[in-house]
């Protein structure tokens, strides 16, 4: 008779557990990368997710700033570069900024998958905005990367990015404060002053009195 069409129960029940698992795993990822105090931290963490996530042999964090592109965090094998490996995947990191979508890759063509290496880059987007972009990869000899570490990674490259948004929101707004705060205390001192001098003046001091009562509150 014709096979059926009906998926076996149990890789049903399997498929079920991973999808489960790794959707509680984003959710860890998610709120631990949102806890982070600052961007340093951020990107350190986001490194450290990707390498547990995903088991990658390299992980590389590129944000865009005013002055180009630098690299915020890696992790690599020993005696490799940042530097270097950002300028080898060059190409697919201009696409992912180009396209704004992530995309899996294994290479080199034609070769056995034991002797490829799979490489994901997925860019860190708000609102269509551009915050950087994320890349990891892993040789053949260690494993291999499928679809769904490809959506993995682009799932906690989202998450990222609106982790790092509002850091950077909330930076500003402290930054706000802060010169607020420091412009409020630099007009209580220029208000202090005055009433100074007009105590000096109502005092009848004469005009050299006043002058040492003006120096003395600016050296205050």
């Amino acid at each position: 008779g014709r096979p059926s069409s009906a998926s076996h129960p149990k890789a049903d029940r399997r498929a079920s557990s991973e999808l489960g698992e790794s959707v509680e795993r984003l959710v860890k990822s998610g709120l631990r990368l949102n806890g982070q105090p600052t961007e340093a931290a951020l990107h350190e963490t986001l490194i450290e997710e990707v390498a547990e996530l995903l088991g990658a042999r390299r992980a590389l964090l590129v944000l865009e700033d005013a002055g180009g592109s630098r690299v915020a965090g890696a992790q690599l094998p020993d005696g490799e570069d940042a530097a270097a490996l950002l300028a080898a995947i060059g190409p697919w990191v201009d696409e992912a900024r180009t396209l704004r979508s992530s995309r899996l890759r294994h290479g080199p063509d034609g070769a056995d998958p034991i002797d490829q290496r799979s490489c994901i880059v997925a860019p860190l987007l708000v609102n269509r905005e551009l915050l950087g972009v994320l890349y990891a990869d892993l040789e053949g000899l260690f494993g291999r990367f499928r679809e769904s570490d490809h959506h993995l990674l682009a799932t906690l490259a989202a998450q990222a990015a609106v982790a790092l948004a509002n850091l950077r929101t909330q930076e500003g707004l402290e930054r706000q404060v802060a010169e607020r705060t420091a412009a409020l205390e630099q007009r209580a001192g220029e208000l202090a002053l005055i009433n100074s001098i007009q105590q000096g003046m109502s005092a009848k001091l004469d005009f050299q009195g006043i002058v040492d009562l003006v120096g003395d509150k600016l050296r205050e």
